[in-house]
């Protein structure tokens, strides 16, 4: 019985997946016109059992010797040309050996000065293949300096020499667009502003676009299919929200549902919701090392005003925009945003983790005997912890623009998550943070409370007018009786937590409110 597969690329025999064509088209008519071409997407897209979907498909035409090779095996090797080189050589022979048949495989490669091997490798395997060669460089970018240097120009070289005595068509494949990067020498001078020469052309990002909502229905299908286990529409629709489409999430999500639910239920939201529950809890996502990268000033200058609300984002360089996107933390389209539910779940989980553990408060003192989180409780005890530490707190935040936000939000982690879960909704140019939780309660039903986060910032008046209309509107979608805002003020008059007041109020339609200003 095949299963969701995180793993890799994607084994039709033996994991769940959809048809590579849809994407394959546009790949398929580069290749006949003897292009060579680049393929970008982030990390755990599909690229690479979409190019081995193509690889086979070219190969089964009997019109093409296609093969896709792994191209990261030269980078640890640095600028080492030569040790890269033979890596990328014997990765060449050993793609070879297990993926095509015996007559279409290279001779021994001839020997060469350092600079020209993989020029002199194809074409000599290019003369006697009976066949127009097709080569997929899986990972491309992950070779760098000299390395990547060396083999681009050799690519280049080989260009106008091909079908007869070089590739007819070679396809690079990574994260980066290689065109928008500039070369450096040793020097540390620009060699020039970008990839040039016969790649020109790069795949259109549709091509590995996110999945659709009725492509997750379709591959969820195939579950359904050898199984019986049927899936909600409305599980469907949250996945696609908390995934973003995003193959690697549709396909660790679609696996904790068949773990956690029973084979004769039926998969609904609520299950959904409890398997992104689990994926936030145990940080799963296709970005490596999230919370490293949310560190590194590049993301930061992006991720930091989005957070905030604010419409500075748009300073943000290009090249910064770029390099989270090909992390897969951005929508590939403007405007930025982070698009994928369970990655905005997690970005502030991230941020605000040091808080919670400063925080010594038991979070068993904030219930009452049916479940219920007791607010006004929770709210005293806080104002009384930023009080206490928030000079400290905020100045240790690396967010300077969200600071005290994420020193509540820590505090919500820390006292509701054993129990319930914290929803935080952020991004575009809002100027605040939204934070719905909920609290399941004895005998099924659940608690929702709602909270508004807010800076005042030098210059800004009628800050807490502007926070309880916010709330408003939050407690008109939840359908909530009353709500609470937290109002940081930022104006540098006084230290942070020097002076803490907790008022109740009501909002223009009379729903109760509770103002925290800290």
């Amino acid at each position: 019985m095949r299963t969701f597969s995180t793993e890799g690329p994607c084994d039709p025999a033996r994991h769940h997946h959809l048809p590579a064509a849809p994407r394959l088209a546009e790949g398929l008519g580069l290749v006949d016109e003897g292009a060579y071409f680049l393929v970008r997407a982030p990390r755990r897209t599909g690229k690479t059992t979409s190019l081995r979907a193509l690889a086979a498909e070219l190969l089964a035409s009997d019109r093409y010797a296609a093969l896709v090779v792994s191209a990261e095996v030269g980078e640890p090797l640095g600028d080492d040309v030569a040790r890269a080189e033979e890596a990328l050589l014997a990765s060449i022979r050993l793609s070879a050996e297990h993926d095509l048949p015996p007559e279409l495989r290279p001779p021994p490669f001839p020997a060469s000065a350092d600079g020209t091997r993989l020029w002199a490798a194809l074409s000599a395997w290019a003369q006697v293949c009976p066949r127009p060669l097709v080569l997929f460089f899986d990972g491309a970018d992950t070779l760098h300096g000299a390395a990547l240097r060396t083999v681009l120009r050799q690519l280049e070289i080989g260009f106008p020499r091909r079908p007869a005595a070089f590739p007819w068509s070679v396809v690079l494949s990574g994260t980066r667009d290689l065109r928008l990067e500039p070369f450096v020498a040793a020097s540390d001078a620009p060699v020039r502003p970008g990839l040039t020469g016969p790649f020109e052309t790069a795949l259109s990002p549709e091509s590995l676009r996110s999945f659709t909502e009725d492509e997750i229905r379709a591959l969820y299908a195939q579950h359904t299919h050898e199984t019986g286990q049927t899936f909600e529409e409305a599980a469907i629709r949250a996945t696609r929200e908390a995934t973003a489409g995003h193959p690697f999430l549709v396909q660790a999500l679609g696996r904790e549902l068949v773990t956690i639910v029973p084979r004769a239920e039926t998969v609904c939201e609520a299950h959904v919701r409890a398997a992104i529950h689990h994926l936030v809890d145990h940080r799963t996502t296709p970005i490596d090392a999230l919370a490293a990268r949310l560190a590194e000033p590049r993301v930061r200058r992006v991720v930091e005003p989005l957070l905030a609300g604010t419409a500075l984002v748009a300073r943000a360089q290009g090249g910064d925009i770029r390099y989270a996107r090909s992390l897969g933390l951005l929508a590939e389209d403007d405007p930025a945003r982070i698009e994928s539910g369970i990655h905005r779940a997690l970005v502030p989980r991230l941020l605000a983790s040091g808080v919670g553990r400063a925080i010594t408060d038991e979070p068993a003192r904030f219930y009452k005997t049916d479940g219920a989180l007791d607010v006004e409780t929770l709210l005293h005890a806080f104002a009384l912890f930023y009080k206490t530490h928030a000079r400290h707190l905020v100045t240790d935040v690396a967010y300077e623009a969200v600071a005290p936000e994420l020193v509540f939000l820590g505090y919500l982690y820390r006292m509701v998550e054993p129990r319930g879960w914290v929803d935080v909704r952020w991004g575009g140019s809002r100027g605040r943070i939204d934070v719905v939780l909920r609290v399941p309660l004895a005998g099924g039903d659940e608690q929702h409370e709602a909270f508004v986060l807010v800076s005042r910032r030098k210059g800004e008046s009628g800050a807490k007018a502007r926070a309880v209309g916010f709330l408003e509107e939050v407690l008109d979608a939840e359908e909530l009786a009353g709500g609470t805002v937290v109002l940081f003020d930022r104006r540098n008059k006084r230290a942070a937590g020097e002076r803490v007041k907790l008022k109740l109020t009501s909002t223009a339609k009379g729903r109760a409110a509770w103002v925290l200003r800290a």
